[in-house]
């Protein structure tokens, strides 16, 4: 639970009464606003604040108020005031509360970087602060990050008032709770009986926070098998909550979520469902009806359906649970950094997982609907986050919404806002210039509130229904969507949760005066083989090892597991349009053997990142009907030794605009903190002159033609690169980067950029958070990159352009990207998005298709493959056959018939 609300504000104004005035009636008017209307009928409430708000448009109305709050006194007393860490702290609590955790995070540690300042470490509000930040962690399931927090705040509050103290009782709850979810059992009950005999101490046994303590015991009994005791907890901490709470209050609905859990477990189904029912019902009213807590209550009510073999009302409620989780990440992917997007999408796929493993049950009972339901599942979400981003790159880019240059607005005001005191001396004109800078202020966030609501229309408005992706499939093609799930185990009390599994869904061509899409899921056994194979594959193509003994077995064993089962069921389909999962995103399917051929003799293969894109191509009247530029972009051979230091500005050229307004978005206010776009782990390296990749990139701009612009040697910069809008065609032959193993280590994001951060694309990490985006682990060698290591502005033209940089690029209206560079489409795998990698940020920057690598290639070999492909493209062929007949010419070539040479490289979005 969150820490108390009534945190000391310890404040120096200064003389500055007016300023003071000002936050007395905003806190005044916030904590009127947030009062219990029906304290005067109960005689207690919770020590703890837990979603003041009874309503989501009181939620709103607190959280407008408060930022309304905090703008108007950071100006008048400055960024580092404690009232103006008292505000930012209450503002993070109206965040957690509407489930806007990265704006909480942001939030939280500015407040707790102020206090610690203002008030030193150990100051209670420093461990309120700690308390609630932990809270988040928690509901992001990272627990590590979580207990550190949890034990710094704990320490304060012993220190502050006594270990018998009601505020030591809150945290110790928590803590229970979190052990409780590590499943470290001894300890969560020991720390939660502390926390109960505290409060019956200080507050008396029927005091609503008892009834916090008593239902975090009731499932930590409940998980540890103890029923009875389990049923006794939760029936005495909701009779306490009823007596002493609003009927709708959170707490209550926290209590009838714990005894319907208990309920299910001793088989008391409808009792559980209704239990689940009451509580889903106040969640709604409290937070509306795309809220984690209702998230939460749907998938607990779906899985009591199941356990009953409702399964048509289980799949029902898990398909209304994904359409809502999908209007909640639209809104909230565009403002979130990587690692908060990251980890709720994790929490979210649980249903998803569920809703899988329903139909592998379900598949030997003649459930084709169930099979349907999930097919369309995995079409609708996967690379979701994929989806947001590259509308909102989309919207920044078109210079009628001029969202771009919104965002460069918004944090030039507010740096100018924050220096105001300082630059202006007299008190008046200092006075007219604020009011003028907040109304231009008002009116930015008003824009961007609604360009954030713009693109969230736009992706739901694509959300589609299977069958019209299925209805887009061209003739003779098949979408095959690959799915790694976690299996749930309904009956198990604990560790549901067990192995991973692949499934693979077929869907085929509506046929003609059909509605129903026709679906075969294919079981593809559990991931641990698989992956086991697929990382000897990946391992020898990587080493160059394509001659080594167990790689022709290893490939024959992934065939067998992967393809063969799907194969009776693709005997008329001769377009393979793969969405692979997890790490099956790493295997090119084309080399696959099928017999003694490879499957790239038999199929045509191309790749999508959701089954969406699908439908999405089947709606634009042409390939081509968005180009913006006719000239295209060709870069090879960089001097890799090049002295940037020494060069002059790249920008200006002729053949490339002065420098796109996503470039210049990257440059920020004077004062404000940079944050580096390259991996801390980066080590430099010495990168080998591409001799072949001149020829290439010389063959490949004769064939373009039209004015093709080409960039070699100290002239394929990376400032070159970034100035360039719109190319019909970019292609890059150079050098690729990908950083594998990451480790958990601080970015070079300042804490003190919280400001700046907010509502960024180009967020490289969370402050204080010790993990990376993995856009910047990966990244192209560009002129100059050799002394990478040497250049420390964070903005300044280094010679690398990272996978988030190039997300930046407008590349709307591109036909196509090729990375003809080692490793460009070697990346993280995340389940569920596929492989964070070059070709993932430049689908994000816009381009229709991505041709990029999965290992490091001969660079004559690819110079042949390149070539022959762009000749029968420019000739007119689709690019899909095209790049097949480029693979085939060399697979039957004496010198590179072997997969290391032709299947290195895959066709992502646009196959036409």
């Amino acid at each position: 639970m969150d820490a108390a609300s009534s945190r000391v504000v310890e404040t120096s104004f200064n003389g500055q009464w007016v300023a003071k005035l000002i936050l007395a009636c905003y806190i005044g008017i916030l904590l009127s606003s947030s009062a219990d209307n029906s304290v005067a009928q109960v005689p207690q409430t919770p020590t703890f604040q837990f979603k003041d708000a009874k309503t989501p448009a009181e939620s709103v109305d607190s959280i407008k108020l408060l930022e309304r709050a905090l703008e108007l006194t950071q100006t008048a007393l400055g960024p580092e005031d404690s009232a103006v860490g008292e505000l930012a702290y209450r503002l993070a609590q109206r965040y957690d509360d509407a489930g806007d955790y990265d704006r909480a995070i942001l939030l939280y540690e500015r407040c707790l970087a102020i206090d610690e300042k203002v008030f030193g470490p150990e100051h209670p509000s420093v461990g309120d602060c700690l308390n609630d930040l932990a809270i988040v962690y928690d509901e992001l399931q990272n627990y590590d990050e979580a207990l550190s927090l949890y034990r710094r705040s704990l320490a304060i509050a012993e220190k502050t008032y006594g270990k018998e103290h009601p505020e030591v009782a809150t945290t110790l709850c928590n803590m229970a709770d979190l052990y409780r979810e590590k499943s470290q059992y001894a300890e969560a009950l020991r720390v939660g009986q502390r926390s109960l005999h505290i409060r019956e101490k200080a507050l008396g046994p029927e005091h609503p926070d008892v009834a916090d303590s008593l239902y975090t015991l009731a499932e930590i009994y409940r998980e540890m098998g103890d029923s009875t005791q389990a049923m006794r907890m939760a029936e005495r901490s909701l009779t306490i909550a009823e007596k002493d709470l609003r009927p709708d209050h959170p707490i209550v609905a926290e209590c009838l979520s714990t005894l319907a859990e208990i309920q299910a477990d001793r088989r008391d189904y409808d009792q559980a469902i209704l239990s689940h029912r009451r509580a889903l019902a106040i969640n709604e009213k409290i937070s509306g009806p795309e809220h984690p807590d209702v998230f939460r209550s749907l998938s607990s009510l779906a899985q009591v359906y199941a356990i009953t073999g409702d399964l048509k009302r289980s799949i029902s409620i898990l398909g209304d649970l994904s359409s809502r989780q999908r209007r909640y990440l639209a809104r909230h992917f565009q403002t979130s950094s990587w690692m908060v997007a990251s980890r709720v999408a994790d929490v979210f796929r649980s249903s998803a997982e569920i809703l899988q493993t329903l139909c592998a049950a379900g598949a030997t009972k003649t459930t084709d609907s169930i099979a349907a339901n999930a097919a369309e599942n995995s079409a609708l979400n996967k690379a979701f986050w994929e989806e947001v981003q590259a509308a909102r790159a989309a919207m920044e880019a078109d210079h009628q919404i001029k969202a771009g240059q919104l965002y460069s607005q918004y944090q030039s005001v507010q740096a100018q806002l924050t220096r105001l005191p300082q630059k202006e001396a007299d008190q008046g004109t200092r006075d007219a210039r604020r009011l003028e800078l907040e109304s231009e202020l008002n009116r930015i966030i008003t824009e961007l509130g609604q360009r954030v609501g713009f693109v969230a229309e736009k992706v739901l408005e694509q959300s589609l229904s299977l069958a019209a992706i299925a209805r887009s499939l061209p003739a003779q093609s098949a979408l095959v969507d690959v799915v790694q799930y976690r299996r749930y185990d309904f009956a198990a009390k604990t560790n549901q949760w067990k192995e991973q599994r692949y499934a693979a869904y077929l869907t085929f061509p509506l046929a003609a005066n059909s509605t129903n899409a026709s679906v075969e899921r294919v079981d593809l056994g559990e991931a641990a083989a698989i992956h086991e194979v697929v990382e000897l594959v990946c391992k020898r193509m990587a080493a160059g090892q394509y001659a080594a003994k167990d790689l022709a077995a290893a490939l024959l064993r992934l065939s067998q597991v992967v393809y063969a089962p799907l194969a009776p069921h693709l005997t008329n389909v001769s377009h393979l349009i793969v969405c692979p999962d997890g790490h099956l995103g790493r295997l090119p399917f084309e080399m696959l053997p099928v017999g003694d051929k490879f499957l790239v003799e038999e199929k045509t293969i191309s790749y999508v990142t959701s089954g969406r894109e699908v439908a999405w191509l089947a709606q634009t009247n042409s390939p081509k009907s968005k180009v913006q530029s006719p000239r295209s972009v060709v870069m090879g051979n960089p001097d890799f030794d090049l002295d940037l230091t020494k060069e002059p500005s790249a920008q200006g050229k002729e053949g490339l605009t002065q420098r796109s307004e996503v470039d210049q978005s990257l440059s920020r206010p004077a004062g404000s903190a940079a944050t580096k776009l390259l991996s801390r782990d980066y080590r430099g390296g010495k990168f080998a002159s591409l001799p072949g990749s001149e020829e290439e990139a010389k063959s490949v701009a004769a064939l373009l033609g039209g004015g093709c612009v080409l960039r070699l040697g100290k002239d394929a910069r990376e400032a070159e690169l970034k100035a360039v809008a719109s190319p019909r065609v970019l292609h890059l032959a150079t050098h690729g980067f990908f950083l594998s193993d990451q480790e958990l280590k601080r970015t070079n994001g300042l804490r003190d950029s919280w400001t700046e951060n907010l509502g960024t694309r180009w967020n490289a990490s969370l402050p204080g958070v010790g993990w990376e985006n993995p856009m910047v682990r990966c990244g192209i060698a560009l002129a100059g990159a050799n002394h990478a290591k040497q250049i420390t502005n964070a903005f300044a033209e280094d010679g690398l352009l990272t996978g988030l940089e190039a997300s930046l690029l407008n590349l709307q209206g591109t036909e196509l990207v090729i990375l003809s560079a080692c490793d460009s489409g070697s990346g993280e795998v995340k389940i569920g998005e596929g492989v964070m990698s070059l070709r993932r940020a430049f689908r994000i920057a816009g381009a229709e298709t991505v041709l990029a690598s999965h290992w490091k290639v001969n660079d004559k070999a690819t110079s042949q493959l390149m070539t022959e492909f762009i000749r029968r493209w420019r000739s007119g062929e689709p690019r899909a056959k095209a790049w097949r007949a480029a693979q085939l010419s060399l697979l039957r070539s004496k010198a590179f018939l072997n997969p290391y040479f032709w299947a290195a490289f895959t066709l992502t979005g646009d196959w036409r």
